[in-house]
């Protein structure tokens, strides 16, 4: 009787330390996806002031680096490819220079950042602060932007920008 007891103890006793183990390696697995998370979402974000930056400073290069090819965006005027977007940056920017409206600063508010796999979908206002013919102005668009992780780097698929009128 007293080995049967015994035995029934150790292989409660393995099969509590078999257990610690596994909860301790899903804690630590969790951990790290967490981490991982994390570290998308402030690149994504990065990736969000620099396309900003970079759109307001005409560096089609740079925008043409973080757009995958297959790239569209939805306006009022209808859906745009990778290419036409390109385009349209500089005639938004000669639209800008005619009409002496300058950017002078930005800054992106309420972002929310949602992960699903090598996909995120990121929405943010951008609240711009400009002078039209030297008098100063703000005003805020709100995005809806879709990204995908290929090879390692995050690349936008699709984007949609709304003015947000106060």
């Amino acid at each position: 009787m007293k080995e049967l007891s015994f035995l029934k103890n150790v292989i409660l006793t393995v099969f509590c330390l078999l257990l610690n183990i596994w909860v301790a390696a899903q804690n630590k697995k969790q951990t790290e996806e967490k981490k991982k998370e994390t570290i998308d979402k402030q690149q994504l974000l990065a990736l969000e002031y620099s396309w900003l930056k970079a759109e307001f400073g005409l560096d089609t290069a740079y925008l043409s680096t973080i757009m995958d090819d297959s790239f569209m965006s939805i306006s009022a005027s209808g859906i745009t490819t990778k290419q036409d977007e390109l385009v349209d940056y500089y005639k938004t920017i000669s639209q800008r220079l005619r009409d002496s409206i300058f950017i002078d600063s930005f800054r992106l508010e309420k972002n929310v950042i949602n992960l699903y796999g090598n996909t995120a979908v990121i929405t943010f206002i951008v609240h711009t602060f400009r002078k039209e013919k030297g008098i100063p102005g703000e005003r805020r668009t709100r995005f809806y932007d879709v990204w995908i992780k290929r090879n390692g780097k995050w690349k936008a698929v699709a984007s949609q920008g709304t003015r947000v009128m106060e």
